[in-house]
């Protein structure tokens, strides 16, 4: 490696690695806006917080590399620029296309790097985020008695109480309303004064009452109305209630239940997906067309629909050959061989035939556009793969040829064209998505939309990069508008 190779490459590294970072910390605080009502209040361990955040900052990785690589590309070649280095190279005869050749081959090992990130690690990690998702979204929140509102939290158990005291453990004006025999207000129990504390192993809530009264309703099995059911009513000093916690506790769900998501496949899982989806689709017309078939006689009969019009009317229609009428001709005269007494239940039975197919053919018609949308959902995948990877390559030709142009580097103008080109980037992502998951276009056109749109603004640089021109020539504007104002004087 020439040490110009050496000088490019560590100018590149060090703005790739911190606006990575950057990038995969911006892109876990959009997911903590997102999912922020799903996570605060449950009592989670910190770990588990964590660990989510990781599974997300790894599902990140593809995306926050192309931000890296095209702030990096503009801070790297900007500086040179400014600092007259990229003249002076190109003034020894280097090339642009050499000077950014180390570059290519580093950035092109990235994108190598970006696909198998998305191939074989994405899938994992994804695998275990939407898991454990699912397990926070399911998890109640932590037990938290408020004064003067009911709590609902446990199963088949209401509590309510008048007053709390922060500091201690003391409840006033407690009131429980047990439904586990889902009867309503069944039983309940009131006190004035409670303690609320934990056992040791934290697995029980204990609630001991002091000074009350316990109210139950005996269901019996009569026919009584509910009013003369037997009602109880228990005065004590001391009574405690144990309710179970293990219904807070943080459970896993088991993977089994996500993985065969399209987001969570291999390249050639998905390929393999898409191709049980075209059998099951197959699957699914041959099942009408068998039960539609019993709806036909000719079919019953073993006869194809090109030889129906051919055949003889006494194997059409079987039973009339007790009637002993010379049956004659083809399947268009059948109607006239039908007695005048039974062609109202034949006609009648032919419609409800008739509603019969109809309504199973419109079933299938209908479920066409899901095997549609889940094969676009998988061929979507399929291209992302591949779009990441490639979008490494192009911002490498579109951020090193516009830091050439602007020849600033630091933190100012590249932060703030990088910024512009990647939310061009994914905004055209997004919709392109969009449009091929939703039919409207074919995947290969949606997914690659950003890819389309920028490659000519891509060539459209280095070649104004490699000929040292600048993007707007304030010379051409002024003798585009003199020539203009002479024409209007004319």
């Amino acid at each position: 490696m020439k040490k110009i190779d050496s000088l490019i490459i560590n100018s590149f590294i060090p703005p790739l690695v911190v606006w990575f970072m950057v990038a995969v910390f911006i892109f876990n605080m959009q997911f903590l806006w997102k999912y922020i009502d799903d996570i605060v209040g449950k009592g989670l361990e910190i770990r588990i917080i964590f660990e989510l955040l990781f599974y997300q900052a790894l599902a990140m990785v593809p995306r926050a590399l192309v931000f890296g690589v095209v702030i990096a590309s503009v801070m790297t070649l900007g500086n040179l620029a400014e600092h007259y280095e990229l003249v002076s190279m190109k003034s020894a005869g280097v090339s642009l296309i050499r000077i950014l050749f180390p570059l290519f081959i580093l950035v092109g090992g990235l994108a190598i790097a970006s696909f198998i990130f998305s191939n074989h690690i994405i899938p994992v990690t994804a695998l275990q985020f939407k898991t454990r998702l699912y397990d926070i979204r399911k998890q109640k929140p932590a037990l938290d008695l408020e004064p003067g509102q009911f709590n609902n939290d446990f199963k088949n158990m209401v509590i309510y109480i008048g007053a709390k005291d922060r500091e201690s453990r003391k409840l006033k004006n407690v009131r429980i309303y047990d439904h586990t025999k889902q009867n309503g207000n069944s039983s309940q129990t009131n006190a004035k004064l409670g303690e609320l504390y934990f056992s040791d192993d934290k697995t029980f809530l204990i609630i001991n009452l002091q000074d009350g009264q316990r109210y139950e309703n005996i269901q019996l099995n009569t026919k009584k109305a509910a009013a003369q059911f037997p009602y109880m009513r228990t005065s004590f000093k001391e009574f405690r209630t144990i309710l179970d916690m293990s219904e807070f506790n943080f459970s896993e769900t088991d993977k089994d239940l996500f993985k065969n998501h399209h987001s969570l496949l291999t390249l050639n899982q998905l390929i393999r997906g898409i191709d049980s989806i075209l059998a099951r689709r197959d699957r699914r017309v041959v099942e009408t067309q068998q039960g539609c078939d019993n709806f036909y006689h000719f079919r019953r009969i073993g006869l194809t629909p090109q030889d129906t019009a051919k055949a003889p009317l006494k194997r059409l229609y079987i039973p009339y050959e007790r009637t002993h009428k010379p049956i004659t001709g083809t399947f268009t005269q059948f109607a006239n061989f039908i007695d005048l007494k039974e062609k109202h239940d034949v006609f009648q039975r032919a419609q409800s035939y008739a509603r019969n197919i109809k309504t199973q053919s419109d079933n299938m018609v209908r479920s066409l556009p899901r095997f549609q949308e889940e094969i676009a959902a998988h061929e979507n995948e399929i291209h992302l793969k591949f779009v990441f990877s490639i979008a490494c390559i192009l911002f490498l030709f579109i951020g090193a040829p516009m830091g050439a142009i602007i020849r600033k580097g630091g933190f100012g103008w590249p932060i703030f064209i990088s910024f512009i080109f990647f939310m061009g980037f994914f905004v055209l992502h997004l919709t392109g998505e969009r449009l091929a998951t939703s039919l409207v276009w074919p995947t290969w056109l949606g997914t690659w939309l950003p890819i389309w749109s920028l490659f000519p603004i891509a060539v459209f640089l280095s070649i104004k990069a490699m000929n040292d021109s600048r993007m707007i020539s304030l010379v051409g504007i002024r003798n585009f508008l003199a020539n203009i104002f002479k024409r209007k004087s004319k």
